[in-house]
């Protein structure tokens, strides 16, 4: 099934917050407490700008760091050892910390309607999608391994595709029109997540076609020509366990799903970053 195919589960240990006894945190805090000093002891004539000479080192500063912190996400890839990585996930989320408070002193807290504030709000948006990423990376693996329930992707695939095959064969004993339902219902599955399933997570197993299947036995129990339990159970069992399986399945890709929604959202802005931020320097070396 394309829907439910196998992706690479994201390699993240979930203490490298504080990799090296936070040795990382230290030194972004101890970056952010020179830029706060710089910015208080070296004052212009006129208000704090980013033209001062605490402006423009603090520019400097955080430009290097744009360019680090993006060289990341491309070096991230090519790393051999895991340990290697964690160790740079960790400066990655510190120092992409004390960048937004380097922007602050830099611009001397002073925002117009530019180019330059628009590479800050880019920054800012890049900043907190990537908070939202670490959040994202600590906690849906863990929700997936639990839901998983000690199972692999592959082994609820398998028994999804058995229970499909044993709810065909039970159905092919009744009339026409519920065996029609109850095959409509093995394909509920392949259904695409909707944005409310997305980020709310509801999604009735019960309301699409395996409802439907399910009313109809429902009403062949006690009708006209009615069938007994022990004719009807078997398939009421079967379409029950199967979806409870499907409800399993969705939450792992809706997991999923958000996963790779965080990465189509951080990797364009922070292309968009270094495009605006570029004519942000472009700029204030034209007009200098």
């Amino acid at each position: 099934m394309m829907l439910l195919r196998r992706t690479e589960k994201p390699q993240i240990h979930r203490s490298f917050l504080s990799r090296q006894d936070g040795l990382h945190a230290r030194a972004a805090l101890a970056l952010t407490a020179v830029a706060i000093l710089l910015y208080v002891l070296v004052r212009p004539e006129g208000p704090p700008n980013g033209g001062s000479f605490a402006g423009y080192t603090l520019g400097v500063v955080g430009l290097a760091l744009v360019v680090w912190l993006s060289w990341y996400g491309i070096r991230r890839r090519r790393y051999a050892e895991r340990d290697l990585l964690v160790d740079r996930l960790s400066a990655h989320v510190y120092f992409g910390l004390a960048l937004l408070v380097i922007a602050v002193l830099h611009a001397g807290f002073r925002f117009h309607y530019n180019v330059h504030t628009l590479a800050f709000a880019l920054m800012a948006a890049v900043i907190g999608s990537g908070v939202f990423g670490v959040y994202a990376y600590w906690r849906y693996p863990a929700l997936m391994t639990a839901n998983r329930e000690g199972a692999t992707l592959d082994d609820l695939c398998a028994q999804l595709a058995a229970l499909d095959l044993q709810c065909r064969e039970l159905a092919a004993s009744f009339d026409a029109d519920t065996a029609r339902l109850v095959i409509a219902a093995t394909g509920d599955a392949l259904r695409g997540i909707g944005v409310v399933e997305l980020l709310l997570g509801r999604w009735d197993p019960l309301g699409g076609a395996t409802g439907a299947a399910l009313n109809r036995l429902r009403d062949a129990f006690g009708g006209h020509g009615a069938q007994t339990p022990r004719e009807l159970l078997p398939l009421v069992d079967c379409l029950t366990r199967r979806a409870a399986l499907v409800v399993q399945l969705r939450r792992d890709l809706r997991y999923r799903s958000l996963l790779l929604l965080w990465r189509a959202v951080h990797v364009p802005l922070s292309v968009a970053l270094l495009v605006a931020l570029s004519i942000h320097v472009f700029a204030v070396f034209y007009y200098w």
